[in-house]
């Protein structure tokens, strides 16, 4: 499956919890987009795949572009590639940027997949998080977009958040299910170092995040989104049937990807590439074809380790031929000796092991303990 990840960084204002690489300032947007042009061509045999599967446009806020900057991404991409008739092109969008011209754009270029940053439904919720739309606008978002035919639809929410009462976290779950999405991406605050909301809490100008809480909120989005039909594909991935995301099914799997932009990563199973985070250096090195990204060559042992920790997220889990043939009997003689010592419920279906869903927030520290 070969998958294509273009990142823009851009955003009118940064979420005080954001620690994605991005940036309010517009000053390199042009030649940033000519840069990504660049790239595009000289990485064009990277995947061992050149018919596209799926294409993602992330950042920051890939919304934020003109349509022509737009237009000139996707022309390219298709000089390039074979994008297949199936292919999965997802949209990373704002509420305040979604419109009817830029929705008929979206159509036109073959994008039938939006991924709407909500976050949350509650203008209260919002103004904490230092989110740039309100509730209305969130919804009218989602509205236009149906109306435009866009049923293949993502939202995210955030929950952990103080002042998020279970009260206040079922209305935005109720409202969510109002519109007939049929993906939820739903993922836990987090304090990260170096954003805004670090040094709120390090100053006592915020309030430190509750676990407790936290882990409520989530068993109740569990419960709440299994009673409605959807499937808990991933640990903050919700999906009616049919509606997974594929191109983040592609990561999760553990299969190639080329990233394209500034700290866009790239992988092909026994290697890493990284790109440049500054987006002067990025524009730079692209254009004086210097070497613009970082590499490091996966062990076997880092090669079954993150086979492990993607697959213990998901419901595809681990499955054991694939360890037996992509890294060997040791290793699969290993796990099976670690399923056997520890109390750790999973579920075996076949060759195929997956951790229940009772311990799958505690994937991450259950998958390092395994790794070798």
């Amino acid at each position: 499956m070969s998958a294509l990840y273009i990142h823009i960084p851009f955003c009118k204002s940064k979420c005080h919890y954001c620690n994605f690489f991005s940036t309010v300032s517009l000053k390199y947007k042009s030649e940033l987009v000519d840069s990504i042009l660049i790239e595009l061509e000289q990485k064009k045999n990277y995947l061992s795949n050149n018919n596209l599967d799926t294409i993602y446009f992330g950042g920051g806020t890939p919304s934020i572009l003109s349509n022509l900057e737009i237009s000139s991404i996707f022309k390219k991409i298709h000089e390039i590639y074979t994008v297949n008739s199936d292919c999965e092109i997802t949209f990373e969008a704002n509420p305040d940027d979604i419109s009817k011209e830029k929705l008929i754009l979206y159509k036109e270029l073959g994008i039938n997949r939006l991924s709407i940053g909500i976050q949350s439904f509650n203008d209260k919720i919002l103004a904490q998080l230092n989110r740039n739309h309100s509730a209305q606008e969130a919804i009218n978002a989602v509205i236009l977009a149906k109306e435009y035919g866009f049923n293949n639809m993502n939202i995210d929410l955030i929950y952990g958040i103080p002042g998020l009462t279970e009260s206040i976290w079922k209305e935005e779950l109720e409202k969510f299910m109002e519109f007939d999405i049929p993906h939820l991406s739903a993922y836990a605050l987090t304090v990260e170092p170096k954003t805004a909301l670090n040094y709120l809490i390090n100053k006592n100008k915020y309030p430190n995040l509750n676990e407790d809480e936290s882990i409520t909120h989530f068993n109740y989005l569990i419960s709440y989104l299994n009673d409605h039909k959807y499937n808990q594909y991933e640990i903050s991935n919700f999906s009616i049937e049919g509606f997974e995301s594929k191109h983040n099914s592609n990561y999760w799997k553990n299969n190639e990807y080329l990233g394209i932009g500034p700290s866009a990563n790239s992988y092909n199973v026994v290697s890493r590439q990284w790109n440049s985070s500054s987006i002067k250096n990025y524009i730079n090195e692209i254009n004086d074809k210097t070497n613009y990204f970082g590499i490091e060559f996966l062990t076997l042992d880092e090669q079954f380790n993150e086979y492990v920790m993607l697959g213990l997220r998901t419901n595809w889990g681990i499955d054991l031929e694939i360890i037996n043939s992509r890294f060997g009997q040791n290793y699969l003689e290993y796990l099976i000796e670690y399923f056997s010592k520890n109390l750790i419920k999973f579920d075996k279906k076949g060759n195929i092991v997956v951790l229940s869903k009772n311990y799958r927030m505690l994937a991450d520290g259950i998958a390092s303990d395994i790794f070798k």
